[in-house]
C-alpha cells in the first residue's frame, strides 16, 4: 500500500507522524490497535514498523517474574514489573501446557514444558504466538537419561533476520558428560528447523552455571561459570565454543564476593557486589578480552538487600536488584533506589512469589510462528 493510500485511511495526520507516534507505545496497545482499522494493521504488522518499535521499546526495561514451581494451581501468573508502572499479570496459557521461563532475547521467552521432559517452545508472549521446537532426538529416553532437562539453555533472537538460535548443553545424567575430553551440546537453527549436534574439547565446570543467567551479544550467547573467573560462549556464527576471563578487578576479589552476568544495552556485562559495592563491567573487545567499569554504587543505604539482592537486569538508566520477595529498582541518573512495580506488589495485592525467577524482557512486536 502507497503512502497516499494509507494516508487516505489513517487520516488528517501525516504518515511519519502516525508512525513515529504508534512506534513509541507498549506493545499490548499496539495489538489492541491492530483492530482500529485495515491500515493500522498491516502498519503495525509490517517488518519496517516492527523493527524501528523494537529499538525504542528498548529503552523500556522490563522483568518477567516466575514462581517457583509453575505446576502448582495456586501459584501466581508471571508477572511483568518495570521501574515505574504496576505490575500485571502475564499469561502463557495459549501455549496449552505448563511450561517454565528458561531464557530471554529481544522480547521472545525460551521455555520448556515440565511435564514432557524435552520439549522446549519459543514464544512472544506480547503477540501470543510460539512455536515448538522439534526433538533433538526420535528414539525413546532409556535409564541413563531419563531427565532429558538441560542445564545451560541459551536464547539468541536477530531482531534484523527475525532468526533465532536455542543452545541446550550440560544435560543431567550422561548428556553433556566429558567422553574421552569431549563437551556435547545441541544446537536449534530456525532457518532450518533442526538442531545440530556439537562437540569441542573439554571444557571445566559447564554443570555448575547458573540456569537463569544467560546473555546474548550479537550472534554468542553466554554464561558465568561457577567460580566466577570465565565466561562460557557459544558462536554461532563459526560455531564454536570459547572462554573469556573476566576483569582483573574481579578476579582479585574472590573472597566475600559476588559475580553476576547481565545484558547492558546489546553488550555483554558483569556486576559484582563486594564489601557493600557494586561494580558494574561491560565487555569492550571480546577477541582481546577487555573490560570497562561502568559505574560503581554504593549499597548501604538499602540495608539487608546489599546481603540478599541478586541484580537481575540492567540498562543505561536502571538497575533491577531481586531479594527473596521484593524487587529493587535503582536509578542510574538521579542515584535513587526505589521498590519496582506497585510498592513491589502484585496485581493481586500479595508479594512477589518467595524465591522466584527473574529473567530481563523487552516488549516486541516480532514474530516467532513462521
Amino acid at each position: 500500500m502507497d503512502d497516499s493510500a494509507m494516508n487516505s485511511q489513517i487520516g488528517f495526520l501525516p504518515l511519519d507522524l502516525i508512525i513515529q507516534i504508534l512506534s513509541r507505545l507498549p506493545s499490548k496497545s499496539l495489538i489492541k490497535f491492530k483492530s482500529v482499522c485495515k491500515s493500522w494493521y498491516l502498519l503495525i504488522s509490517s517488518t519496517h514498523f516492527t523493527q524501528l518499535h523494537s529499538r525504542f521499546s528498548s529503552q523500556t526495561l522490563q522483568l518477567v517474574i516466575q514462581p517457583p514451581d509453575p505446576t502448582d494451581p495456586n501459584s501466581e501468573k508471571l508477572l511483568f514489573v518495570d521501574s515505574s508502572t504496576p505490575s500485571s499479570n502475564l499469561s502463557l496459557d495459549f501455549v496449552n501446557d505448563c511450561i517454565k521461563v528458561r531464557a530471554s532475547s529481544n522480547g521472545i521467552l525460551c521455555c520448556s514444558s515440565v511435564k514432557n521432559k524435552g520439549v522446549y517452545y519459543v514464544c512472544n508472549p506480547i503477540t501470543r504466538e510460539y512455536r515448538i521446537l522439534p526433538r533433538t532426538r526420535d528414539r525413546p529416553f532409556t535409564r541413563t537419561q531419563p531427565f532429558y532437562e538441560a542445564t545451560l539453555v541459551g536464547l539468541c533472537f536477530n531482531p534484523i533476520s527475525f532468526k533465532f538460535t536455542v543452545v541446550l548443553a550440560g544435560f543431567y545424567r550422561s548428556f553433556g558428560q566429558f567422553r574421552g575430553n569431549q563437551f556435547v551440546s545441541n544446537v536449534f537453527y530456525s532457518e532450518t528447523n533442526s538442531w545440530k549436534r556439537f562437540e569441542f574439547p573439554l571444557i571445566d565446570e559447564f554443570t555448575h552455571m547458573n540456569r537463569n543467567q544467560a546473555v546474548h551479544d550479537n550472534c554468542s550467547i553466554f554464561w558465568l561459570t561457577q567460580n566466577c573467573t570465565h565466561l562460557l560462549y557459544f558462536d554461532s556464527e563459526i560455531e564454536n565454543w570459547g572462554k573469556i576471563a573476566l576483569p582483573g578487578e574481579i578476579l582479585g576479589i574472590q573472597n566475600g564476593s559476588r559475580v553476576y552476568l547481565l545484558e547492558y544495552e546489546g553488550h555483554v556485562s558483569v556486576i559484582q557486589i563486594s564489601q557493600g559495592v557494586m561494580s558494574t563491567f561491560v565487555l569492550k573487545d571480546r577477541n582481546l578480552e577487555k573490560w570497562y567499569i561502568l559505574d560503581q554504587v554504593k549499597l548501604n543505604c538499602i540495608g539487608c538487600f546489599a546481603n540478599s539482592g541478586i541484580p537481575v537486569g540492567q540498562n543505561r538508566c536502571f538497575v533491577f536488584l531481586a531479594a527473596q520477595r521484593n524487587v529493587l529498582a535503582y536509578d542510574r541518573r538521579s542515584r535513587v533506589w526505589k521498590e519496582a512495580g506497585s510498592s513491589s506488589r502484585c496485581s493481586s495485592g500479595s508479594m512477589y512469589p518467595l524465591w522466584f525467577s527473574a529473567f530481563p524482557f523487552k516488549g516486541s512486536l516480532f514474530p516467532c510462528k513462521f
